[in-house]
C-alpha cells in the first residue's frame, strides 16, 4: 500500500519507533509513531492486529503466540498514556491446537494452563482469550475468526501466502464536530 509503513515481520518482540520514515523495518512486529503524516500497517493471516493509540502516538503490533509470550503487548501498552488509550485488535485465529512441544512449553511457562482446553487427544490454546487478558477492559475486538470466516487468508487452515493489511492512521480533525 502507498504511503504505509509496513515491517518485515519476525515474529519476535523488537518495536521501531517511526520518525523519519526511513527507519530499518526488518525483522520487527511492532511500528509506533507521534508523526500525525505518518501511516503504520502490519500483515496477519491467524496471527492479530493490534492498534493502540492515545493523544499522541500511535502503533501497530503484529501478536502471534510468540509475540504473546515474549510481552509484546505489554511492551506496548508501556509506550501510551492508559487516561486516552485506544486498543483495536483485528481478525486472528481465536482457538488453535497445539502440540506439547516448544510452543506449548512456552505458552504454559506465561499463562499456566489457563488458556488451554483438551478435547479428545487434542491440546487446544484459546489465543483470543489471552489476547484479551493482557488488554484493558475497553479494548475492541474485530470478533471475525481467520480460522472460520472463508473470506480472510488464514495459514493454519489453508496454508495460504495471502495476507491482511490492518493500518493505523491518525484521524484528520482533532476536534469532534456535532451535526
Amino acid at each position: 500500500m502507498d504511503g504505509v509503513i509496513i515491517p518485515t515481520l519476525c515474529h519476535g518482540d523488537r518495536v521501531v519507533e517511526v520518525v523519519s520514515g526511513n527507519e530499518d523495518i526488518s525483522a520487527c512486529d511492532a511500528l509506533i509513531t507521534l508523526k500525525r503524516s505518518i501511516s503504520l500497517g502490519i500483515t496477519t493471516a491467524d496471527c492479530a492486529a493490534v492498534c493502540f493509540s492515545d493523544d499522541t502516538k500511535i502503533a501497530v503490533a503484529h501478536i502471534g503466540w510468540r509475540g504473546l509470550c515474549h510481552e509484546l503487548i505489554e511492551k506496548m501498552l508501556g509506550e501510551f498514556d492508559t487516561n486516552a488509550l485506544e486498543v483495536f485488535v483485528g481478525p486472528h485465529l481465536h482457538v488453535f491446537e497445539i502440540q506439547k512441544d516448544m510452543c506449548y512449553e512456552t505458552i504454559k511457562s506465561k499463562f499456566g494452563e489457563t488458556f488451554f482446553t483438551h478435547e479428545d487427544d487434542k491440546i487446544l490454546f484459546h489465543f483470543k482469550d489471552a489476547i484479551a487478558s493482557l488488554l484493558p477492559l475497553q479494548a475492541i475486538f474485530d470478533d471475525r475468526n481467520t480460522g472460520e470466516d472463508m473470506t480472510l487468508p488464514s495459514w493454519r487452515r489453508d496454508q495460504t501466502s495471502n495476507r491482511l493489511i490492518t493500518v493505523v492512521q491518525f484521524s484528520n480533525s482533532t476536534t469532534a464536530d456535532s451535526i
